[in-house]
């Protein structure tokens, strides 16, 4: 019989085997500390060479201070990459160290700085932005790279997907049970079609589902019996709602560098954030747009839509050219960059700064049911806060944010003033990383029919 130890070594192995030397040495010390981890939970006894591994940047297995629950959680995610074989090394990263405490090393000025000018341009050039600070390409490097094994720093891609004829559905639940938790996991561990994102928080009773799926009838209808099925089988309650546009902020204004965190106005987010929200004249503007009407697109506009303003692996233009061969599609450098330009142009796809806020613990999702001028008036609110992502919806918002570690209670605070105020009907939390698994929109490419400019839409495909 295979033991655990050994299980857990040809698991790693299968993982590290696709990438090359230099991503491999990078990942094999963080999957040794998550293992060695996994295994002093389940009450293993290590070695004392194992004992003595060094700490990963962003994991040290020795000192980490997740109990049983959180060592099951990060054994599903391993299981789940090795399942789905992502090939993208700072996606993995960020899966396996979503709950962890942000890094305690210092965030110097330079490194607020680096980060400040991307998140002000995304699309300058390496050579440009070293040059404005400043500092050598090799000095930028080394601090990209400490950003990102660090922070988890990266710009990534969002697309404009009403440009490619898709909504985005949401629907966040509370569950019968937490064996129906399990049962609604199995569900989507083999997904099929236009399934996006499963989330549950730690109570495994709440959670939320989003779908891509085709702005067309046949779709629509699709989905509304899947969801009918889904709640008659899972959910005691159930929530829908439709994503109209996102948009997000970064400010790192409030940042302390000797202190290495934030501060923040505590009068203004104990006492009446609506109130002081609606006596300013001006407040910083989120980044992002509404979903806007759709393009005539194939193929490789729909694959090069979703890695436009990719950086590192797959940023490279032979990493795109590869990607696209998967689909059948050959297509010179050259010709490739007209695609990118015309994209562009055409506002597809917009970059944005990613990374986990210094001093910052874990994510929370907070979705508002509300008017839309209480939506506006949030909108405004979210830049009380260094990092926050904003879903505009149908029916009020969702928003992403980073509880401070200092000051845990601050978002509670913060939020908790969102009931009293006119205008808002409900507000529902989700620790959405708890449980967390999705599937990537580029694979959904085979069943779009160029010729008739629309989606192919079969049951079981949503």
């Amino acid at each position: 019989m295979t033991s655990p130890e050994e299980d857990f070594q040809a698991l790693t192995h299968r993982i590290l085997s696709r990438f090359t030397a230099q991503d491999r040495s990078y990942l094999t010390s963080l999957l040794n500390n998550i293992v060695l981890f996994i295994r002093r939970r389940r009450g293993e006894k290590l070695s004392t060479e194992e004992q003595l591994y060094p700490a990963h940047p962003l994991f040290a297995h020795h000192t980490h201070p997740g109990g049983p629950e959180a060592a099951e959680t990060l054994e599903f995610r391993l299981r789940l990459i090795d399942q789905y074989q992502p090939s993208d090394v700072q996606y993995i990263t960020d899966i396996l160290t979503l709950e962890c405490p942000a890094s305690p090393k210092k965030f110097s000025n330079r490194k607020a700085l680096i980060v400040k000018e991307i998140n002000d341009n995304p699309r300058i050039p390496k050579s440009k932005l070293a040059e404005k600070l400043g500092i050598s390409s090799r000095v930028l490097s080394k601090e990209l790279q400490e950003l990102g094994q660090n922070y988890a720093f990266q710009v990534i891609t969002n697309v404009d997907i009403g440009r490619f004829r898709l909504l985005n559905k949401t629907v966040t639940f509370r569950l019968k049970s937490t064996k129906h938790a399990e049962q609604l996991e199995e569900l989507f561990r083999h997904p099929s079609g236009f399934f996006r994102i499963l989330q549950l928080d730690r109570s495994m009773i709440q959670g939320g589902l989003v779908f891509r799926i085709p702005n067309q009838p046949d779709a629509l209808r699709l989905f509304e019996q899947r969801i009918r099925w889904l709640q008659d089988l899972f959910f005691i309650e159930c929530h829908l709602s439709e994503i109209q546009g996102i948009y997000y902020f970064l400010s790192l204004t409030n940042f302390d560098p000797d202190q290495n965190s934030f501060t923040f106005d505590s009068e203004i987010v104990s006492e009446a954030p609506f109130s002081f929200a609606r006596h300013q004249s001006a407040f910083p503007q989120l980044k992002g747009f509404e979903y806007s009407q759709p393009i005539w697109f194939d193929y490789a506009d729909f694959v090069l839509a979703n890695t436009l303003f990719a950086r590192g692996v797959m940023g490279r233009p032979r990493f795109k050219q590869r990607l696209l061969e998967q689909f059948g599609i050959k297509m010179s450098l050259k010709t490739m960059w007209k695609r990118l330009q015309r994209l562009r142009e055409a506002a597809a796809a917009f970059p944005r700064v990613d990374l986990k806020i210094p001093g910052f613990d874990e994510y929370l999702t907070y979705e508002v049911l509300c008017s839309p001028t209480a939506r506006g008036t949030l909108r405004n609110i979210a830049t009380f806060l260094p990092y926050v992502q904003f879903f505009s919806t149908d029916t009020g918002c969702i928003l992403n944010v980073q509880r401070p570690v200092h000051a845990s209670s601050l978002t509670g605070q913060l939020l908790r003033t969102i009931h009293r105020e006119p205008g808002v009907s409900d507000v529902n939390l989700l620790r959405h990383q708890w449980r967390l698994f999705s599937q990537s929109p580029i694979a959904d490419v085979r069943m779009w029919d160029v010729e008739n400019q629309r989606w192919l839409v079969q049951e079981g495909d949503i």
